[in-house]
């Protein structure tokens, strides 16, 4: 096992020569950075540097991060690690477009990540979907199934790739390995979105990660459900079945030429802390999630996702909460337990809470959450009386559209749009995404045709107060269509 973090050795290296800055970053180390916020960051401003030399390049490396690349793949179960500064955004849009050449075909998730999305427009790719199963009682999407898989891959005998999410925002996982096995016969590259699983590798109680059953290239956020700084990710490769040159291209159109030091070194450190401590400090959090668990479960009006008839695993780390047993709607129960209890929650929406958990917590903070929600089931009453929850807002079911896809994203994007009515849309073809966040999952994509089911559904979404995103009217309002 090795010991070393070269990052930060490299780093410290440089700190010892008491280096004069004559070099970007204009904060010069920390001593122009503004006085009022440099308490906060303290010694951290001091390793916000450059490419220097002895501090390797991210982009050509062959020192200090390429070394913490090599132990990334050792330790994560890769043929070769590449470091994100651009979250696992940067790692889809690289994906997408090695895979992918102007016109060619590829075969998404419907409700896949809204980068996964936007890439196949800067490819200029012509997308195909498959589509989840459905849990109707929990109002999720849940995996893709190896036979939806196949019947895609018959539909387009031309797709270069098949991309996949897994796990779910709510931790549910495809089996990987069965797919790989299906798509690889039929000589396509596998592509994993695993931005919620960086964790999988470090304990046998989580899924295995996609990047050891068998697909190509995998993206993991280890920013999400480990300890390095938001916005770092990395990339994992396997099998050489796709163009490693290509990639590199990519990777360097795609990420900054100015990568920060202080988030390439918490990608190295994290390593080191999977690797020589991981697996104890997942199971001491494990074990605290068992106990917490059965709490919720002995509460009148509230359910847990369980994942019962998933084969592949659920991450036990991700709680889908459905709080309409207790008369409220999600987003009520997120408004009263932030407010009154300091509970912050990944998402709500119209009948649950996402509390995403991590190696981090342990009993303390499990616990604090299940006397969170002892305290909504006790008060709901109470709550519902004082007139908090008389919204009368509308509950609707989880969105399953099959829109019509009546040009290619790319040139619905840069064609001649209008601006028009919400209510009017219906047989409008979109020349904007409409995504609500979180999670991120577009409802409708530039190229695809409204549908009255889907007027009605958003004008639903914004009755019950969620946010859009990707709109230039944030209010969706009115929304943009084709000419």
């Amino acid at each position: 096992m090795n010991s070393r973090i070269p990052m930060l050795e490299a780093l410290r290296v440089h700190l010892q020569t008491n280096p004069l800055p004559l070099h970007v970053p204009g904060h010069k180390m920390g001593r122009g950075f503004p006085m009022d916020a440099a308490p906060w960051l303290g010694q951290a401003l001091r390793l916000d540097l450059t490419e220097l030399p002895g501090l390797d390049d991210l982009h050509q490396p062959s020192g200090a991060i390429r070394e913490a690349q090599e132990l990334a793949a050792e330790t994560f179960g890769s043929e070769e690690t590449y470091f994100l500064v651009g979250g696992s955004t940067a790692g889809n849009m690289a994906m997408i477009l090695t895979a992918c050449r102007p016109g060619e075909s590829i075969i998404i998730p419907r409700n896949a990540h809204k980068s996964v999305h936007n890439a196949i427009v800067l490819a200029g790719a012509r997308p195909t979907y498959l589509y989840p199963e459905v849990d109707r009682q929990f109002g999720i999407p849940t995996e893709i199934t190896v036979q939806e898989v196949r019947r895609a891959l018959e539909e387009n005998p031309d797709a270069q790739a098949v991309m996949l999410t897994s796990p779910t925002y709510q931790g549910i996982c495809s089996d990987i390995a069965a797919i790989a096995a299906e798509v690889h016969g039929r000589g396509k590259l596998l592509l994993v979105d695993e931005a919620h699983g960086a964790h999988f590798s470090f304990h046998e109680k989580l899924p295995v990660s996609a990047i050891r059953l068998g697909a190509d290239l995998v993206v993991q956020s280890t920013h999400k459900m480990l300890g390095s700084l938001t916005g770092s990710a990395m990339l994992h490769g396997k099998h050489g079945r796709y163009d490693g040159e290509r990639l590199r291209t990519m990777l360097g159109m795609v990420q900054t030429s100015s990568p920060s030091y202080l988030m390439l070194l918490s990608l190295d450190a994290v390593r080191h802390e999977m690797a020589t401590r991981g697996r104890g400090l997942l199971d001491e959090a494990l074990e605290a999630l068992d106990v917490g668990r059965n709490e919720v479960n002995k509460l009148s009006g509230l359910t847990l996702y369980e994942g019962k008839n998933i084969t592949s695993g659920v991450d036990p780390f991700k709680w889908w909460i459905q709080v309409e047993g207790l008369g409220l709607n999600g987003f009520d129960a997120e408004e009263l337990l932030r407010a009154r209890k300091g509970i912050f929650f990944e998402m709500a929406d119209e009948a649950h809470l996402l509390a995403v958990f991590s190696y981090a917590d342990t009993q303390k903070q499990v616990n604090r959450l299940v006397e969170g929600l002892r305290f909504l089931a006790e008060t709901r009453a109470d709550h519902l009386a004082s007139g908090a929850g008389k919204r009368n807002r509308p509950v609707f079911p989880q969105p399953h559209f099959r829109l019509e896809q009546a040009a290619l994203p790319k040139d619905a994007l840069h064609g001649l749009r209008r601006r028009v009515k919400l209510e009017v849309a219906t047989g409008q073809v979109a020349a904007e995404p409409v995504i609500p966040y979180p999670p991120g999952i577009p409802l409708i994509l530039p190229g695809e045709r409204y549908t009255s089911e889907l007027v009605e559904y958003l004008q639903g979404m914004k009755q019950i107060g969620a946010r859009f995103q990707g709109t230039v009217d944030p209010t969706v309002e009115y929304v943009r269509v084709l000419e």
